[in-house]
């Protein structure tokens, strides 16, 4: 029995290390783990942290798993919680759940085909809600993303890490920036090579820090958005290393005209359609982030276009609405929130803002200028605030969510 009962708690840690590695948040983790001790008859108390997680048993015995939470993957977290789900029914079996929970940690990501492919159409979506004004820039930004995809995946089999990856695609969309200013295709140093980085931009993490924090797991949560902090320096170091081959840098100061709003809500669907195979979701639930990511971007595009409200307070309502919708979704389907809510408000990131910022300051290192300093000051102020609108909209329906289901489970 001391055997079965150690086999158990390893199970139970097993299946929280998949999770934890494949982008799910942390409530959600703990939640799964309670009801794991509940069909393996264990009672062991997980305790998270950026580098490893710790189950600890009765008697003090820790188990330690180590492992990140630098990855995404849909399938893997949806496996792993069809696993959990039966915990509900009774005792679960633990040959059984050994052997699903090792089916569940190999579910494959999607095939570089498809990843690339995804990017091109993410890049061109975003292409057009921000403005491109010629069907060549659409095209050469979806062009860009899609050898910045085969390039993540080609790093990532030479074991490359995230940043190395990050940085890598960023220089390309760079490279191509230079390339299509030669061939004066317009905003050549604008959206063709800020669209292709914003795919790049690591939303569930800055979502899932900000759900650690609002939960007061302080060092976790600070972790996370620190872990995307280096994505985005990644990101801005490869586009401007790119764009420098050819003495270009990123317009501080520029932006495009807004899309009609049936061109934006189109364009909406399609970006958000397209996140979901970065993190490879089931291919059954994307139309859920699709939907919702049209609702989202015709609510944006007529509270800052008809109804004038600034771009934070706009990010906010937005993401407040996506959260609503999509947190009970995300429950029933076992998937990861952070994932589906940033794919349905992912045009909605100021990451335009962020590169022009961070360009800004480069140039400002070296040539300072009044001018310069208040638009890196109105970039950073407008980036900020947006992100800040975004991920406390899609967070607090999370954390309210969270706290109803505890209270629940206190009064039972």
């Amino acid at each position: 029995m001391p055997t079965e009962g150690a086999d158990a708690n390893d199970l139970v840690l097993d299946a929280a290390a998949v999770l934890h590695a494949s982008g799910q948040s942390t409530g959600m983790t703990l939640a799964a783990v309670d009801r794991l001790n509940q069909g393996l008859s264990t009672a062991g108390t997980l305790i998270p942290s950026w580098a490893s997680l710790q189950l600890v048993g009765p008697g003090g015995a820790v188990r330690v798993a180590a492992g990140s939470p630098t990855g995404i993957n849909m399938r893997r977290v949806a496996a792993t919680m069809t696993v959990v789900d039966r915990a509900q029914d009774g005792p679960l079996d633990p040959g059984a759940v050994r052997d699903e929970l090792a089916s569940a940690s190999t579910q494959p990501v999607s095939s570089t085909l498809l990843f690339s492919g995804a990017c091109a159409t993410g890049a061109g979506a975003l292409a057009v809600i921000f403005g491109a004004q010629h069907p060549a820039v659409v095209l050469v930004a979806a062009l860009s993303a899609a050898l910045g995809g085969l390039a993540r995946r080609a790093v990532g089999r030479l074991h490359g890490e995230a940043l190395t990856q990050a940085f890598v695609a960023a220089m390309i969309a760079g490279l191509v920036g230079v390339v299509a200013d030669r061939l004066h295709v317009g905003d050549a140093t604008g959206l063709v090579v800020l669209c292709p980085a914003m795919v790049l931009v690591p939303g569930p993490h800055i979502l899932n820090g900000a759900l650690d924090l609002l939960s007061l797991r302080v060092s976790l949560g600070l972790a996370r958005l620190g872990y995307a902090a280096l994505v985005l320096t990644a990101i801005a170091a490869g586009l401007i290393l790119g764009l420098a081959a050819g003495g270009l840098d990123i317009a501080v100061g520029q932006s495009g005209a807004p899309a009609p709003v049936a061109l934006d809500v189109v364009a909406g669907g399609v970006a958000a359609g397209s996140y979901p195979i970065f993190f490879s979701m089931p291919y059954r639930m994307i139309v859920w982030p699709v939907a919702v990511g049209m609702l989202v971007h015709a609510a944006h595009w007529w509270a800052t276009v008809a109804w004038h409200v600034d771009l934070a307070t706009a990010a906010f309502l937005s993401a407040l609405i996506a959260g609503v919708l999509l947190v009970p979704i995300a429950h029933h389907l076992r998937i990861p929130f952070a994932a589906i809510g940033f794919a349905s408000v992912v045009a909605l990131v100021p990451g335009v803002y962020v590169f022009r910022m961070l360009s800004g300051l480069v140039r400002f290192a070296s040539a300072p200028t009044p001018d310069l300093l208040t638009a890196l000051a109105s970039d950073g102020a407008v980036a900020a605030l947006v992100v800040a609108g975004l991920a406390s909209g899609l967070a607090l329906p999370m954390h309210a969510y969270a706290v109803a289901t505890a209270n629940r489970v206190t009064r039972a």
